[in-house]
């Protein structure tokens, strides 16, 4: 008889769910070839596999459970956050929010509990799981760097993305409706809407409007669909009117991809003739700073436009 496990609110936010698509092959899958992947559990609490064992109990499908063990709830944090990192279908919002925790539960357990640290990076079974594996790191600096190398973005980026979790998680606390909402991707706010919400009190946080920012680019394709422009009139006017919206041509969606595969190759072009005469040994500490500081807004930039568009 299948064992029941707990389920943890505060992991359930870690979890990205499933799609109906994904959700019923999964089923399919479960249904005819059983559960073949262990029910990942700390302290009882599922861990990983929380559609797995959903669909297991409704279906009276056997499962074994996995129990991992970690010195505290910090490290069981990382943990999931990495291994749901692997996942290709996670949303923008998703995979911020998912950095961010990583570092901070990473940073905190470093400094708050370092011989539960190195105890949870030593343990033979907890090293490597379906390709998770872990690296003690001693400092921030290099956990930022570490967690920035394994997501291809840069360490500044990861905590970045720290600040936009812990004002998700301010959020969430809240107004605990909104923050799937967001997580999904549904609700498109700015690292700084994202911040500035994450201040208001319980209250105003409800009556906010977290819509307010997608209202405008709405408008805008609306209008430019309305009508046709108008017809030139035969008498000129004396000074040329500014082009109003309604003589804007119908909306291209492939407009602002062409546009950028057309303008990247000439910033690659300058890249690469920059790269043969950079001499590293003469430019000053200044202007490799701030190279740097460019070039890894650059590769952040990038890997949220792959993200935008990854295929489905």
């Amino acid at each position: 008889m299948n064992m029941r496990l707990q389920i943890n609110k505060d992991f359930i936010n870690l979890i990205s769910p499933y799609t109906k698509k994904e959700y019923l092959a999964l089923e399919e899958k479960l249904l005819a070839e059983g559960c073949t992947e262990p029910i990942i559990t700390w302290n009882g609490y599922i861990i990983d596999g929380m559609t797995r064992y959903e669909i297991c109990l409704r279906h009276d499908i056997p499962y074994n459970v996995k129990e991992m063990r970690f010195s505290c709830k910090e490290a069981a944090y990382a943990f999931v956050c990495k291994k749901q990192l692997l996942r290709r279908d996670l949303t923008f919002e998703t995979r911020k929010f998912l950095i961010g925790m990583q570092y901070e539960a990473e940073k905190y357990l470093h400094s708050t509990h370092p011989r539960g640290y190195s105890s949870w990076h030593s343990r033979a079974d907890n090293l490597s799981l379906d390709g998770v594996e872990y690296r003690e790191s001693p400092t921030r600096h290099t956990t930022a760097q570490r967690i920035a190398d394994e997501n291809q973005v840069t360490h500044a980026t990861v905590q970045k993305y720290a600040i936009y979790t812990k004002a998700l998680l301010t959020i969430g606390s809240k107004y605990p409706e909104i923050l799937p909402k967001i997580l999904a991707g549904r609700l498109k706010l700015s690292h700084q809407r994202v911040v500035e919400l994450s201040k208001l009190s319980p209250t105003d946080l409800r009556r906010a409007d977290f819509g307010a920012e997608q209202k405008p680019y709405h408008i805008q394709m609306n209008q430019a669909h309305r009508g046709r422009p108008p017809k030139n009139s035969s008498a000129a006017p004396p000074i040329p009117a500014r082009p109003s919206v309604k003589d804007m041509p119908a909306f291209d969606p492939d407009a602002p991809a062409v546009e950028l595969s057309l303008t990247v190759p000439s910033w690659t072009s300058s890249i690469k003739r920059a790269q043969k005469n950079i001499d590293a040994e003469v430019v000053s500490d200044r202007a490799k700073e701030k190279l740097r500081e460019v070039l890894g807004e650059l590769i952040d930039t990038a890997a949220e436009i792959l993200m935008l568009i990854k295929e489905e």
